[in-house]
């Protein structure tokens, strides 16, 4: 399909995943322009290397000009540049289906889960980046390797995030899909359990009947997938193809692991990332390279020279009696997994600053967040970020924030940035871990400390 298009105008252009795509797009001669609400760095890295026209709002005359029209998840069915779209007879395309577009007839990697996603896709992506062909890359982070969210080659190789929301994965035949965990998220658009977990069988369906499936045999609904393509397990705790065997750590808190794979010991690989859960990410990105029989040197090399990704689990600045820690968790289960590893790196006084990310999310998985602060010392709550949706009768920063202290947790909540930086400023230099988590744009709050 996008061999007739000449130009294209994105609505939500600015999005990490769009922002790629316009990238993409641009590199196959197509003309784009795009509009966003916000000017951010996305934008202006895109306006700066001339890869599309810009303008803010709306951009009705972009409407009438381009071939399609391309959107966001987050923008609503009565944008009115989709309602001019429509009017007019443009072809709309959803994110995900141009997505789908750009990897089709190549070798696709699709990762996916409810979390883990962005750091295994740029482990993969380091390990391919080691041999002598280099990927196309589509990452939901800035991966420091190659300081972007994109990578565009002539490889027939595409490594890209998976995501479940909205059923946007659906729309990738992968060659490889790797599924990470499924955990209740997004049940604004899913409503049920049961229905997330028939989207993630709907995704396995869709993988190449040759390909492969590597799946999480530690995640209990993972284990009801039915799978009928090739299939590689890993897990840390159950029996899998892969496994992680004589654990260690070193003196820098990093673990180094033995990779045996269908009993057989591989060698060691040290884990580039902190953190437990990361050991299962590795052990998914080594089951990517046996699928694709890359030798153990370059999975070894590409693992240990990831170099990270921007707001997952990024140390903004580190004193003697403080530390900033910056992480995109959103989620109970990444918030938990977040101050087990403060908690592990640093002693001290633990303050987690939590921007929650969406009302459906904070309402669906409200109880949940009354319990996954309970290894912080304070807990300091920000305004919800609202994304995509508009506000929910009762469900609020502030009411999370009364219903924690019922359980006699130290909370605070703070209206504002500003506020929240204040009481930082004034806390510094007190043996004291400040935690800033969220998926929103609490990360200006974050690298306002950053030097």
């Amino acid at each position: 399909m996008l061999e007739k298009i000449k130009s294209a105008y994105m609505i939500g252009v600015g999005g990490i995943s769009m922002s790629a795509i316009a990238r993409f797009l641009k590199a196959r001669g197509i003309e784009v322009y795009g509009s966003d609400l916000v000017y951010n760095d996305e934008v202006k890295g895109l306006v700066r290397d001339k890869i599309i026209e810009f303008r803010p709002f709306s951009a009705p005359s972009f409407v009438k000009k381009c071939d399609i029209i391309i959107y966001t998840s987050a923008v609503s069915n009565k944008n009115t540049d989709i309602l001019y779209a429509k009017m007019l007879g443009k072809p709309l395309y959803s994110r995900a289906e141009i997505l789908g577009e750009l990897s089709k007839g190549k070798a696709t990697i699709s990762v996916a889960g409810s979390h883990g996603k962005t750091t295994t896709t740029g482990l993969i992506s380091s390990m391919f980046l080691k041999g002598k062909i280099k990927p196309n890359i589509h990452i939901g982070g800035v991966l420091n390797n190659i300081n972007s969210n994109v990578l565009v080659t002539d490889s027939d190789i595409f490594i890209t995030e998976a995501c479940e929301y909205k059923d946007s994965f659906l729309s990738l035949d992968s060659k490889i899909s790797v599924i990470l965990n499924i955990k209740p998220d997004h049940l604004d658009y899913f409503n049920t359990l049961d229905n997330e977990f028939d989207s993630f069988q709907k995704f396995v369906d869709n993988t190449d009947k040759n390909g492969y499936v590597i799946v999480n045999n530690d995640d209990k609904l993972c284990r009801k997938l039915q799978i009928n393509q090739n299939k590689l397990t890993f897990a840390l705790k159950n029996d899998a193809d892969l496994q992680a065997k004589d654990v260690k750590k070193d003196k820098k808190g990093h673990f180094v692991i033995n990779v045996c794979f269908k009993g057989e010991n591989f060698g060691k690989i040290k884990i580039p990332c902190y953190g437990e859960h990361n050991i299962l990410n590795v052990l998914a990105c080594c089951g990517v390279g046996i699928a694709f029989n890359l030798p153990f040197k370059q999975i070894k090399r590409g693992v240990e020279s990831y170099k990270g990704t921007k707001r997952r689990f990024e140390i903004i600045c580190e004193r003697k009696k403080h530390m900033i820690v910056h992480d995109y968790a959103h989620h109970p289960d990444e918030i938990r997994a977040t101050i087990k590893l403060c908690r592990q790196l640093r002693h001290g006084k633990l303050i987690v600053i939590f921007q929650p990310h969406t009302f459906s999310r904070t309402q669906a998985l409200y109880d949940d967040f009354l319990k996954c602060f309970e290894g912080a010392d304070e807990v300091w709550l920000l305004p919800i970020y609202p994304a995509r949706e508009k506000p929910i009768k009762g469900i609020s920063s502030y009411r999370l924030a009364q219903d924690l202290k019922k359980s006699k947790k130290n909370v605070k909540y703070f209206n504002n940035f500003d506020k929240c930086y204040d009481n930082i400023k004034q806390n510094k230099g007190k043996n004291v871990i400040f935690a800033i988590l969220g998926a929103g744009d609490i990360e200006k709050l974050a690298y306002k400390f950053k030097k």
